[in-house]
């Protein structure tokens, strides 16, 4: 899109999109790969654990890491964009295309007021310093303050972030191709179920009758079968290499979970075997390891079109919801200790404060943490007898 003598003096990297070729001679692009249950089932996983995170904004207030607003932008990035499809949009697009992009719209005093996402196939990214970053959208320069340019794998010196889609097409085509074959298997019939053999010569006519009267007589009944001059039946059975062909397709389930760096069971693979016990430490791993990259990404990426001075920041108390009766005893324990007030802990649970519910208690039930008073240090504690002639 550019003219030659500016791409000459680029060097930097520049990725091209669409379909790409791989050897296992499928096309692979965005709507095929989507096409992969597993694929689908990852990216969407991912995505949808992202954008159904409440994410909250704070500020600095002395010290102090003060929750506030969320802007009109984050709550309703566009006409057209909700704030759970931002979020989305921007973890689905670069799983895929290893970039997301997105109009920065800003009002008089350079603050963010609209976010406009922008396909990755409408966007070419060059720099004719070789060192700063501009844009072209649908044939439009647009310089890098104005657009929203997050990537997910980045070498140094790259432009954009590394595409899934091409550096594992081969992965994506090989799961493309055992589709397409066993669709192909099963859709033109695959296999007879059995077949009928004898050595004496048969016309069509007879041939056709006689396998039209071994239906009628044989099909969903089992009544003994009586076979006449040299006639043989034999089943047909799956071939081994048709067995290995459907281990290969679970294969590339757990394949496509490692390029994600998803637990396979998570998206329908053989992976480690599930108990009751270890559910919630899957939980936490799959937060710790697969989540918190694409988390803090966004966040730092949102905070930095804040005003200054503040920060977005997931809340995942969610992810690592646990059991009621779990929840329960951690509130307990958190109150007893002074950590959280009743009403705190019923805030966590959605339930509605009631009055006296805002005060702090030790650990005996209901006694009241009270701070002495500065101005009354020397009197006697609470329910001690004053009477100077006991």
């Amino acid at each position: 899109f550019r003219r030659s003598e500016e791409r000459a003096v680029k060097p930097l990297q520049q990725n091209t999109f669409g379909s790409v070729v791989n050897y296992s001679a499928e096309l692979v692009s965005e709507t095929n790969a989507l096409g992969i249950a597993a694929v689908f089932s990852a990216v969407g996983l991912l995505a949808d654990s992202v954008a159904s995170l409440p994410l909250e904004v704070y500020e600095d207030k002395a010290g102090i890491p003060t929750p506030t607003r969320l802007p009109h932008w984050l709550i309703r990035p566009s006409e057209a964009v909700t704030s759970y499809e931002l979020l989305h949009g921007m973890v689905h697009s670069m799983a895929l295309h290893g970039n997301y992009y997105a109009a920065v719209q800003r009002d008089n005093g350079f603050n963010t007021i609209g976010l406009t996402p922008v396909h990755p196939r409408n966007v070419t990214v060059y720099a004719p310093d070789g060192l700063k970053r501009k844009y072209l959208v649908m044939g439009e320069d647009v310089d890098a303050v104005d657009m929203l340019h997050m990537r997910w794998w980045t070498p140094p010196q790259w432009l954009k972030g590394v595409s899934p889609l091409e550096e594992h097409k081969n992965t994506f085509g090989l799961s493309l191709a055992l589709e397409r074959h066993l669709n192909q298997f099963y859709g033109e019939g695959g296999l007879p179920s059995s077949v009928l053999e004898t050595e004496a010569n048969l016309t069509p006519e007879q041939a056709q009758v006689l396998r039209d009267s071994w239906s009628t007589t044989h099909n969903r009944h089992r009544r003994p079968a009586v076979l006449t001059q040299g006639l043989k039946w034999k089943p047909i059975t799956v071939s081994a290499a048709d067995m290995e062909m459907q281990a290969s397709r679970e294969y590339q389930i757990n394949e496509i979970a490692r390029v994600y760096r998803i637990p396979p069971h998570m998206i329908g693979g053989k992976g480690d075997s599930q108990t009751y016990a270890n559910v919630e430490s899957q939980n936490l791993s799959f937060l710790q390891h697969t989540l918190r990259p694409w988390l803090v990404r966004v966040e730092r990426t949102i905070s930095d079109l804040l005003p200054a001075g503040q920060w977005a920041r997931f809340n995942v108390d969610e992810l690592l919801r646990a059991d009621q009766l779990t929840r329960y005893r951690t509130h307990q324990l958190g109150i007893m200790s002074g950590i959280l007030t009743p009403n705190e802990a019923r805030s966590i649970e959605n339930r509605t404060p009631y009055p006296g519910g805002d005060a702090f208690v030790m650990a005996l039930p209901g006694a009241p943490m009270a701070e002495p008073d500065p101005a009354n240090l020397d009197a006697p504690p609470v329910g001690t007898d004053t009477n100077p002639n006991d």
